[in-house]
Formats: C-alpha cells, sequence, structure tokens
C-alpha cells in the first residue's frame, strides 16, 4: 500500500545525488588544475606544451583567445590520466599508438620514424651537393681550427637503430636498394676531405652475433652496444692517439638486466606495462676501478660551459678529452675515461671555442648520431662555433 509513496520520495532524492555526482564531475577538471590531483607520470609528446598566453590589449583579442584555447587543450584538469587510457585503449585493442613518430615493429620492436628516419630508410630523402659541401666545410673549419693550437679531431656517427636491426621492421615498408643519406655523406668526406669520420654501422651489425645492442623499446643502444662503439671509438682515437689501447670486454662483467621499458613506450604511455628485456649490466671485473663522474659544477676552479658538463676522471689515465654529444653520448661514461686522465661531456652540439681555448684538450670529439647528421644543418652550427672570431 506505501510502495508508491515510498518510490514518490526516493526519486527526488536519488535525481539529486545524480545531478550532484553529474556537477562533481563536471568539477573534477577544475579541482585538478587548483589541488593536482592527477599523479600520473607526465608523458612526452615531442613537443612543447602552449603556454599562457600574454594578453596585450582589446585590440589583440583574437590571438588572446586563440592562445588561451591552446593552453586550456593542453592543461585541462586529468589530462595526463585521460591520455594514458586512451594510450593503452589503443595499444592493447587496435595495437595501434597515438604518437604517429613511433613505428610499431615486430616481436614487439619499436622505431622512432621522425628527424629524417624513415625517410631516409624508404628512400625519398637524399642529400643534394651543396648541403654535403656545408658539411665538409664544417668539418674542416673544426678540424683545422683545433690542430692550430695542437688539438686532435674525430667526427662519430652512432646509427640509428634501423640501420642495425632492420629485420624488425614491418614487411610492408620496403627499404630502399638506393644509398642513404648516411651512406652519401661518409662517400663524400672519403672523396673530398681528410677529415677522419666514423661510421659506427658496420661495426654493429658485425658485433650483433656478441649479444642486442639496442632494446626492443628505446631509440638509443644499450651498455654493450655503447661499450661497443666506444671500442671502436678508441681504435680509431688510437690512430691519432697511439699510447691508446681499446679496452676489452672481458674487463668487464656483463649480466643480463629486465628493466622499464625505455623511451618509445613512455611516448605511448606503456613504461609502466612493458618491460624490456635486452638490456644489460656492464661493471668493471677488478683489478680495473670504476670511473669517478662528477658534475663540472663541483668543479669550481674553472668557467664551464651550459648545459653543466659531467666529468670522468682516472688516476692512471693521461691527457683530457672534450666530447660534444647528443643522447647517445651520454653512455659512454662509463668507459671512453679509461682511455684519458679527464674526459669532459658536454650535452650540446655547437662548440664553445671560448672554453677549448681555455682548457686545450688532447682531442675533441664530435658525437651526432645518424638522424641528427642526416637533418641538422651545418650552416647553423658553423655559426654558432664562431670560430672565425676566437
Amino acid at each position: 500500500m506505501n510502495s508508491r509513496p515510498n518510490q514518490t520520495r526516493i526519486r527526488p532524492i536519488a535525481d539529486g545525488m545524480l545531478i550532484v555526482l553529474f556537477v562533481a564531475f563536471l568539477c573534477l577538471p577544475m579541482l585538478d588544475s587548483v589541488l593536482h590531483l592527477d599523479r600520473t607520470p607526465v608523458q612526452q609528446e615531442n613537443r612543447n606544451l602552449a603556454k599562457f598566453p600574454a594578453f596585450n590589449g582589446i585590440g589583440e583579442l583574437r590571438p588572446f583567445l586563440a592562445g588561451l584555447e591552446q593552453y586550456v587543450n593542453d592543461h585541462f584538469g586529468f589530462r595526463q590520466q585521460l591520455l594514458r587510457w586512451n594510450n593503452n585503449w589503443k595499444f592493447k585493442v587496435f595495437h595501434e599508438f597515438s604518437n604517429g613518430s613511433i613505428l610499431r615493429g615486430r616481436d614487439g620492436w619499436m622505431y622512432w620514424t621522425s628527424d629524417g628516419g624513415i625517410d631516409d630508410y624508404c628512400g625519398t630523402s637524399r642529400f643534394n651537393e651543396q648541403q654535403l659541401h656545408d658539411w665538409q666545410v664544417l668539418l674542416e673549419s673544426r678540424r683545422d681550427w683545433l690542430a692550430r693550437s695542437g688539438m686532435k679531431y674525430l667526427f662519430v656517427i652512432p646509427p640509428n637503430k634501423q640501420a642495425i636491426y632492420p629485420e624488425y621492421i614491418p614487411s610492408w615498408l620496403k627499404k630502399s636498394d638506393t644509398p642513404s643519406k648516411l651512406d652519401q655523406f661518409t662517400a663524400y668526406m672519403k672523396a673530398h676531405s681528410t677529415v677522419e669520420v666514423l661510421d659506427l654501422r658496420p661495426t654493429m651489425i658485425k658485433a650483433k652475433t656478441t649479444g642486442w645492442l639496442f632494446p626492443k623499446t628505446d631509440t638509443h643502444w644499450n651498455a654493450l652496444g655503447a661499450f661497443i662503439a666506444c671500442q671502436e671509438l678508441a681504435k680509431a682515437l688510437s690512430r691519432q692517439i697511439p699510447r691508446i689501447n681499446p679496452l676489452p670486454l672481458d674487463a668487464l662483467d656483463r649480466k643480463a638486466v629486465i628493466e622499464p621499458a625505455g623511451d618509445l613506450a613512455l611516448m605511448i604511455g606503456q613504461d609502466k606495462d612493458l618491460q624490456e628485456t635486452q638490456n644489460c649490466v656492464l661493471t668493471p671485473r677488478p683489478p680495473l676501478p670504476a670511473l669517478q663522474q662528477t658534475a663540472g659544477s663541483a668543479h669550481p676552479g674553472k668557467q664551464w660551459p651550459q648545459p653543466d658538463p659531467q666529468i670522468t676522471e682516472n688516476e692512471k689515465g693521461t691527457g683530457e678529452a672534450v666530447i660534444f654529444h647528443d643522447s647517445f653520448g651520454f653512455a659512454w661514461r662509463p668507459f671512453l675515461g679509461y682511455h684519458f686522465k679527464e674526459v669532459v661531456f658536454l650535452g650540446r652540439q655547437d662548440w664553445d671555442a671560448a672554453f677549448l681555448e681555455r682548457e686545450k684538450p688532447e682531442v675533441v670529439i664530435d658525437e651526432m648520431v645518424e638522424r641528427f647528421v642526416i637533418t641538422v644543418d651545418p650552416k647553423k652550427l658553423m655559426q654558432s662555433d664562431a670560430l672565425h672570431a676566437n
């Protein structure tokens, strides 16, 4: 008898609760913007997120509103969590990536496709004669500038991952039979210049039988790949500095490790769900000591360039090396210092000529990964170097 009155009383309560939940849901993004409730790690998007626009008066209202919209799109509440859910859904259900700069290969392999890597792989991009000449001018100007002060020079090129492991590229993506841009570059330099250019591709391809040299889910080589490349670097340096002897692999203990997935997995929000099994740890085998690594800021007696360099010191070594490098060069810190008393690692591609003049190292090493060699404008680097002014 009383069921209908009870339903009549309950219905408004249920409707009210639904409205409250709906309003609370709408307010969640605003609450996160204020209270930072979303603890999801920020994903790498290979771009700079929009900054809050400056308001320059009513006359500039339209660009301000456009900038404000971009800012809100990049910073609304719980954006990181929603991105991760979206990436997980696409990856697990449809086997797709939200990041167009990543190619899914066979057997879980991933490849970085930006910076001209895939265009070069497919043969749709080529150097012209002027570009090759510009590279020659840059490297010769660096080599000759150093030589005037008795310093030596070496240019080193780590390979793109697809150059060493093309067998895991999807079969629908066909490799070109024409020479790659790096093939063009090395052939041109050999024919027109005496600057020593160390192309690490042949060494890395031959060393594949030693073990995995690149992880499946990262753009960079692993510790074994970095060490083998550093061995070849030492061989090249020994042609200019005869006292240098490459460190043998058996001077280190090698241990296979399972680690979190690499930077490519991080870019698609899969770093927590995937593991990397093709990594290893190399540790010095006694009596070989571990190298000491410190930041340049820990040596206040010198005026260091930016960004703050990392220094390796070896009491038993002789001479000093300075290396300008990209992210591949970080992995050489545990190894390169065995050949010198001190190595200064500078994470930049343009030179600080004033620093080199003050430091006067025995040798300067340029390390630049293949994908940068084929895309960087050497004229801009030459302008940044400003060697003519020093």
